[in-house]
Parts: C-alpha cells; sequence; structure tokens
C-alpha cells in the first residue's frame, strides 16, 4: 500500500483560487494520482478555525496542512513516512513539524523554493533555508506547509482570526501541552506572489496573538517577530512598503506556470529519491 494512506492533506481556499489550487497542489504527483487524499477547505472565515475543524474530524494519523500554491514533487510522500518514523523514534512526544521552520537561535530550517523569495537567493537557484541531517527543535513553523500528529492531542485555535500566525499559535500550544515541535527537511515548491504590505487582516491576526500569549512573547517567525513591544509591527509595516517601491530586485510577484517543472529543473524529485535511496527505502527507477 503506498504510504499515503495514513496521510490526509487540506487547504483552505478562496472561490478565486481556483486556478491557483490546479496549478499547484492539485497537480502533485501523489494527489493527482490519488494517493494521497486532499480536501479542500472553501471560503473559510479563517484557517485556524477550519483546520481545527477538520482535526477534529479527520481519521487519518498524518495532516498535513497547506497552501493551495505548494507543489509537493515526487517522492515527497514517501519521504516524509521516513521523517516521520524517525521523528517518532528520536521523540515520541513530537506533535507538529514545519517544512520552514524557525530555530530558537532565530534560524531557517528547511528548503523551499518560494517564487517571491527566489530573487534573494540566485546561488542556490531560488532555493532557501537550511539543510539538515535530522529533525531539529523549533519555535515556529511557516503556515505555507504544515505537518500535525493527530494523536497528539494538539490542534489549532479556532479563535484565531484571519489567515495569519496560526503557524506560530499551534507550535506554542503544543509547547503549552508538553509536546514538541520540529523542523523537517523535505523540498517543495511555493509558488508564491511577493507579500509586499500587512493589511488590516494580518494585524488582527498579530493583535490576537500578542493578548493570547503575553507572557510568552517574543516568539520568532518567518515573517518576524511577534512582540508586546507596540512599535514592531508599524516598523515591519515600513520596511515592507520601502522594500516594495525601492527594493525591487529582491522579490518576485511572478509565479512559475509549471511547478513541476521547476521542480524537476531544482532536482528536487532527485533529492528526495537519493535520501530514500541511502536509507534503503527506495530504489529510483
Amino acid at each position: 500500500m503506498f504510504p499515503g494512506a495514513n496521510f490526509h492533506v487540506y487547504t483552505c481556499a478562496r472561490s478565486t483560487d481556483v486556478e491557483i489550487l490546479e496549478r499547484d497542489l492539485r497537480r502533485s504527483p501523489a494527489i493527482a494520482r490519488g494517493d494521497v487524499k486532499l480536501t479542500v477547505l472553501w471560503n473559510q472565515p479563517s484557517a485556524s478555525s477550519a483546520y481545527a475543524r477538520a482535526i477534529a474530524s479527520a481519521k487519518e494519523d498524518i495532516l498535513i496542512f497547506a497552501h493551495c500554491d505548494v507543489f509537493f514533487p515526487e517522492y515527497w510522500f514517501e519521504r516524509l513516512e521516513w521523517e516521520i518514523r524517525r521523528l517518532t523514534q528520536q521523540d515520541s512526544q513530537w506533535a507538529v513539524a514545519g517544512m520552514s521552520s524557525v530555530t530558537a537561535a532565530g534560524d531557517v530550517v528547511g528548503r523551499t523554493w518560494d517564487a517571491s523569495l527566489a530573487p534573494l537567493f540566485p546561488q542556490t537557484g531560488g532555493i532557501h533555508g537550511g539543510q539538515l541531517k535530522a529533525p531539529v527543535p523549533v519555535v515556529s513553523v511557516d503556515e505555507l506547509a504544515i505537518i500535525v500528529r493527530r494523536d497528539s492531542g494538539v490542534s489549532f485555535d479556532p479563535l484565531l482570526p484571519e489567515f495569519h500566525l496560526y503557524g506560530a499559535d499551534i507550535v506554542l500550544e503544543a509547547e503549552r501541552l508538553g509536546r514538541s515541535c520540529y523542523g523537517l527537511d523535505l523540498p517543495l515548491i511555493h509558488n508564491a506572489k511577493a507579500q509586499l504590505s500587512l493589511g488590516r487582516d494580518y494585524v488582527r491576526s498579530y493583535r490576537y496573538m500578542v493578548r493570547k500569549w503575553r507572557d510568552r512573547l517574543p516568539v520568532q517567525t518567518t515573517c518576524g517577530t511577534i512582540s508586546r513591544n507596540p512599535l514592531v509591527l508599524p516598523m515591519r509595516r515600513l520596511r515592507m512598503r520601502h522594500k516594495a517601491i525601492f527594493r525591487r530586485s529582491t522579490y518576485s510577484t511572478q509565479r512559475t506556470s509549471d511547478p513541476s517543472a521547476k521542480s524537476r529543473e531544482l532536482g528536487m524529485d532527485r533529492m528526495l529519491a537519493a535520501s530514500l535511496s541511502e536509507n534503503g527505502c527506495l530504489t529510483p527507477a
């Protein structure tokens, strides 16, 4: 049986995201073949509340919550199965894992190709994030793809508004329950456009997090620090506007039309297959 039979992918999408969903997430080979189940949660008021309901009704052991503009390359889920087995042997109390995560030292770990950030990393073809030889403890995970172990008892906060910072929140929830969270290194494509401003929706999420976790802050995320300091968010918004106007060479607003081709160009399929072969889990064709 394909290992993905015990996986379930969820994504939140608006009616206007159909083209993105079909181009990216649905084209992931394991999802396109039907080996891994995908559930699209349409037009939800918030990601965190939608995903909390998904966890409550899920049957599979390993739940993947991903953006609809993510593409999982060939062999990604096979590699995930191996990583989950290894992580469970390393720490039976793990609850959450991220694909692009922040350590306590502030390092971003886990390799991704993000269309919006590719110009910043020409030496690696646009791939960013630290390569890992083993899972590492993290303090937050990026929302592009979050792994949740269903039997851990950890879930998303149904009261967290909008579609931001639920990656940091679920890690803090896990910490509060005595569960651990890790960064994994499973290369993937995030076919995103550059975020050039932080709107009112982000501000609502941020302020909720400050109220909820006031005694635990600051917490570093992939998009900045969540802090009780009232100047942190306004200053970050100003920096983003400055970047949008004066540093256009450092970001991209163009998505790739074929994430599968980009994945092969970057050698992600080979990276994933090679690591499995080295551990006796796969003999690539």
